[in-house]
């Protein structure tokens, strides 16, 4: 490879992670500054400015506290909730060897949602902010122990019936979860505060929100970028794999471990915010190629940028009944729709 080729191979995936990574910030940017409440670029920076310098916030100044404890910790949410979506998104589509993979292929998030809807039913939420992360986050993994366990056999896990597992989990928590929400209709304030956040939803998150996912997206991205090159590997073959000195099973279980905490976190946080993990890994591995060491941040700030400009939409035309995770869908509905018919050559006909 000349020395130009080399440049240009390098400076592609380089010009996309800043351009991502710029488009990011203005999104964050605008988030901060829009709602009911005006205020300019040029507040927001003296409020943030008078905190790192130490002072406190009047509680007093309403725009202060709208910034400080209201818009920022939002944004913040939105951003981790995306990066780690996109990230887990990365992990999932390596393992199964499939781009249009997503976090939840295989149960986590729809187990995630049962244990935070099962938290707000009794009243967990009132008691201490950190048990529906907590319960969220422990059947997260609860649902990848038994999906691992039925699809392991003789020490070899098969990655089919691993999917075929999840299918079957995500239809058994879906029917609890609905039964959960039938038996909270009861209470018309639970009832709505669990649809609500079943449709995904960032409103009233505070910086102990904040806390809670970004603890849990720099474990599971550390963890999964420090497997990115075994999971290059195994996604050539997994025969390639084990030539190369890869443990195949606890590299794929261990991935798999990081991708359930990160579905986990994000669903325990922000609620049922769909397709942003399979839509950042897909359009970014078109821009930084294939290499999950790359792909995993670059993926991870795209799904905060969607996630961050979803819900700057949703605060400015969905006059308070239009959620994130609704609108996600409706976006990324079509867009995996698109990348069934632009590959549909690809499958076997019979």
């Amino acid at each position: 490879m000349t020395s130009e080729a080399h440049r240009t191979a390098f400076g592609k995936p380089f010009l996309a992670l800043l351009a991502t990574l710029v488009c990011l910030l203005l999104g964050m940017m605008l988030s901060v500054s829009i709602g009911s409440w005006s205020i300019t670029l040029s507040q927001i920076g003296d409020i943030i400015g008078h905190v790192l310098g130490g002072g406190a916030i009047d509680p007093a100044d309403p725009i202060g506290t709208i910034v400080w404890y209201g818009r920022i910790p939002r944004t913040l949410c939105g951003v981790l909730v995306g990066f780690s979506l996109g990230c887990a998104g990365v992990v999932m589509q390596g393992v199964f060897k499939n781009p249009m993979a997503s976090p939840g292929i295989i149960g986590t998030s729809s187990g995630a949602a049962l244990g935070a809807v099962t938290a707000l039913y009794f009243g967990l939420a009132a008691t201490s902010l950190y048990l529906v992360p907590l319960l969220a986050v422990t059947m997260a993994f609860f649902s990848l122990m038994v999906v691992l366990a039925v699809a392991t056999s003789g020490g070899l896990t098969s990655r089919y019936t691993l999917l075929l597992g999840g299918i079957a989990f995500n239809a058994i928590f879906t029917a609890i979860t609905s039964v959960v929400i039938v038996l909270s209709t009861e209470q018309y304030d639970m009832a709505r505060k669990i649809v609500s956040w079943l449709m995904g939803d960032l409103t009233n998150r505070s910086w102990e929100h904040v806390l809670i996912i970004a603890a849990i997206a720099v474990v599971g991205f550390i963890g999964s970028l420090l497997f990115a090159r075994d999971l290059n590997i195994l996604m050539i073959s997994e025969e390639q794999a084990r030539n190369f000195g890869v443990r195949v099973n606890w590299s794929r279980n261990i991935l798999l471990v990081f991708s359930a905490l990160l579905t986990g976190g994000a669903v325990a946080v922000a609620g049922g915010i769909g397709f942003v993990g399979l839509i950042a890994p897909h359009m970014m591995r078109s821009l930084v190629g294939s290499d999950n060491r790359l792909l995993l941040p670059a993926s991870g700030l795209l799904g905060g940028a969607l996630v961050v400009y979803a819900d700057c939409l949703v605060r400015l035309v969905g006059s308070g009944g239009l959620r994130i995770g609704v609108l996600t869908a409706l976006l990324g509905g079509p867009f995996f729709l698109f990348l069934i018919i632009r590959d549909r050559k690809k499958y076997v006909y019979f």
